[in-house]
């Protein structure tokens, strides 16, 4: 028994579920997430909702990691095309928001500005996820953001259940040794291909350390990934050493989150 809870402990030590920040009280089953190990959640709301479901993570886990998609950065975003907001603005965005973590650095083609947006964007206490990392095309924004100490990449799905952009690209030929998070894994191109249990066990396999659930995942999702873990790990397929080395890098980005402002 206490070998089942360790896993369970590790799994949802591996998870960022989603809220869409709809009032001032998480989901139950967040809630027991929280109380056992997931390190925090992606929000999915703007203004005062995304105030409020900040305030409530916060209040069940105080250093919680709360997830906004903030300005995409040093490439601009959707509304403004043409304007690149700086690190520092984007910062006070998602500081006034509630987040400690920017879900949607996008890479910039210009030299250097990734590694300015990310170096501005982390001074301030904002941990910076910058992707979606695919492990093709132009690697060089993603080798300065890894250069500049960026504390989080996110890597594209399903590419990233194959393994080798993360073990054999990421890590191996630029050297990155931070969180791997993966992209929301309620993609229908996931969904229908593996399901989002699958699909997480491959991830965690791969490489991937922390799997993101889309605001659609809910328990029953979070119980079925359980048990696909519980199975993987008794046939042999997913070693717990991989869980733990990902829980580890997880929680030193959570310590790193909650002590960048103190």
């Amino acid at each position: 028994m206490k070998t089942l809870h360790r896993l369970a402990v590790l799994v949802d030590s591996c998870v960022l579920p989603s809220v869409r920040g709809s009032g001032s009280h998480l989901p139950e089953w967040i809630r027991h997430g929280l109380e056992r190990g997931t390190p925090g959640a992606a929000v999915h709301a703007d203004g005062a909702a995304a105030r409020a479901a900040s305030a409530a993570l916060r209040a069940a886990l105080p250093d919680a990691l709360t997830g906004h998609h903030g300005a995409a950065g040093p490439v601009g975003n959707a509304d403004h095309p043409d304007h690149a907001i700086d690190g520092a603005a984007a910062a006070a965005e998602l500081i006034a928001a509630g987040a400690n973590l920017h879900l949607a650095v996008a890479p910039s083609d210009r030299p250097g500005g990734t590694r300015t947006f990310v170096t501005d964007l982390q001074a301030r206490g904002v941990a910076a996820v910058l992707g979606p990392f695919t492990g093709t095309g132009d690697l060089g924004p993603f080798a300065e953001g890894a250069a500049a100490g960026v504390r989080a990449i996110s890597a594209a799905v399903p590419a990233a259940l194959g393994g080798h952009i993360v073990t054999g690209v990421l890590r191996g030929e630029l050297g990155y040794t931070g969180v791997v998070l993966s992209e929301a894994l309620d993609e229908p191109s996931v969904v229908d291909g593996w399901g989002v249990p699958g699909a997480a066990v491959l991830a965690w396999i791969a490489g991937v350390d922390l799997v993101r659930l889309g605001p659609g995942s809910g328990p029953g999702v979070r119980d079925a990934i359980h048990a696909a873990t519980a199975r993987a790990v008794s046939d042999g397929d997913l070693p717990v050493a991989r869980l733990e080395e990902a829980a580890e890098r997880v929680a030193r980005l959570r310590r790193w989150a909650s002590s960048a402002l103190v």
